[in-house]
């Protein structure tokens, strides 16, 4: 496979990775350090749902931080308005994910700080257009791709605003779109790419997340060749604060490894509830596909779910969280817990953290036509390390974010197997 050269590298901002393991104060540090910034210092606090918001806006005591509304119109409106204001802003991934070229001249006119709390969505396909529309456009010469892997739009008289490719077009002219072709030079999928230049327009830019080597973000990064840097976050005194980076975080593992308890069968269990996993590709989408439509392997996976928290556990359903990918919900329901599900790909919430018992019946893939395409562009990523990532940070919406014990069903055994491992130290 011919690798296509990178795109140009941004004169962007060495991006300061904050990553440090879920609970250990990488929010309250950024609050310390909001509220103890030098009063001409702006900043813009990007976080994943409305409830982080609000708790920046209470707990930011020293700054008047606002949120943006569709009071007066549009937030895309109103948050041009504040940044013309100088104002500091708290929003979500959404809306930040808008960006058009009208707010990036206007940031790169201000001096703002960039806070995200969490990776965001920076790269997603055009599933609504086929391979054969894109065969079309391709053959017709109506797209090109350039040395960078961008599509150029190639036909101006194409007007109007709700024609079939109007998407495709706006997206190309914005020069938000890419496109991965296989090894024939056949196209294969259109991506629309989070604009690069964003990470040009701040003084300083921090994110916020954890296990940062395995996201999609990362990729996406040295893709771009947007620069950064590693470091962690400690309470030191009181006083939460940057640290060099810690990758292994040894302390905190095992306090964390003494409050999972992953299911395993005991000597007087009758059936080994984990036999349904064993296999590489058990519980990941493609082979979901498969099992949820034979009766009685479906009836299994679900039943197996039920006799862990009501029969092992012994809890009640308020006590329980469980997922799967979103394809599956309905199917594969465990009794009870029609309102216990929580989104495969949940983070960055409190509102599970009263949840004791975790049942995870998914095993994370990245998709491998994405995992092509960045290698196509020279971008290696790490599918385990990914998978992992996604996993702790499903399990940290539950209670053991507060150092309560939980107890885990993860029936997958290549997803059990990176969870036991990297709490015993060997990742």
């Amino acid at each position: 496979m011919n690798l296509i050269n990178p795109v140009r590298q941004l004169n962007t901002p060495t991006i300061k990775v904050i990553d440090s393991i879920m609970g250990s104060g990488k929010s309250s540090w950024a609050i310390h350090h909001m509220n103890n910034a030098p009063a001409r210092q702006k900043f813009i606090y990007i976080t994943p749902f409305t409830d982080e918001v609000k708790r920046i806006i209470s707990d930011c005591t020293s700054r008047e931080f606002v949120q943006p509304s569709n009071e007066d119109g549009t937030k895309l409106e109103d948050i041009k308005r504040l940044i013309s204001e100088g104002a500091d802003i708290a929003s979500t991934h959404s809306l930040f994910q808008r960006v058009d070229a009208e707010l990036l001249d206007l940031l790169a006119s201000e001096n703002y700080t960039l806070i995200l709390d969490e990776v965001m969505n920076v790269i997603a396909p055009l599933e609504e257009y086929t391979k054969s529309d894109l065969r079309l456009l391709y053959s017709e010469g109506i797209i090109k791709v350039d040395d960078g892997g961008f599509v150029r739009w190639n036909k101006p008289e194409y007007d109007g605003d709700d024609g079939y490719f109007t998407k495709i077009r706006n997206l190309a002219n914005a020069g938000n779109l890419m496109m991965y072709e296989n090894d024939e030079g056949q196209p294969v999928v259109l991506y629309w790419t989070f604009p690069a230049e964003s990470f040009h327009c701040f003084d300083e830019i921090y994110l916020l997340t954890y296990l940062f080597d395995g996201q999609i973000q990362r990729a996406y990064f040295d893709l771009f060749r947007v620069q950064y840097n590693y470091h962690s976050v400690a309470n030191i005194e009181g006083t939460y604060q940057l640290t060099e980076y810690n990758q292994y975080h040894n302390e905190q593992l095992a306090h964390i490894r003494d409050n999972i308890n992953i299911y395993t069968p005991s000597p007087a269990d009758r059936k080994d509830m984990n036999k349904v996993g064993d296999k590489r590709i058990d519980f990941s989408m493609s082979n979901l596909r498969t099992r949820t439509k034979q009766t009685a392997i479906k009836k299994v996976l679900k039943d197996n779910a039920y006799n862990f928290y009501r029969n092992k556990c012994k809890v009640s359903t308020d006590e329980v969280m469980w997922t799967t990918f979103k394809e599956f919900q309905d199917t594969l329901t465990p009794t009870g817990l029609k309102n216990s599900f929580v989104s495969v790909n949940c983070r960055a919430t409190n509102q599970y953290q009263d949840k004791s018992v975790c049942i995870y019946l998914a095993n994370r893939f990245m998709n491998p036509v994405t995992k092509n395409f960045f290698f196509k562009h020279g971008v290696q990523v790490d599918e385990d390390t990914f998978a992992l990532s996604e996993l702790l940070q499903w399990l940290f919406r539950s209670r053991i974010r507060h150092g309560q014990q939980i107890n885990v069903y993860i029936p997958s055994k290549r997803m059990r197997t990176l969870l036991t491992d990297y709490l015993e130290g060997d990742l």
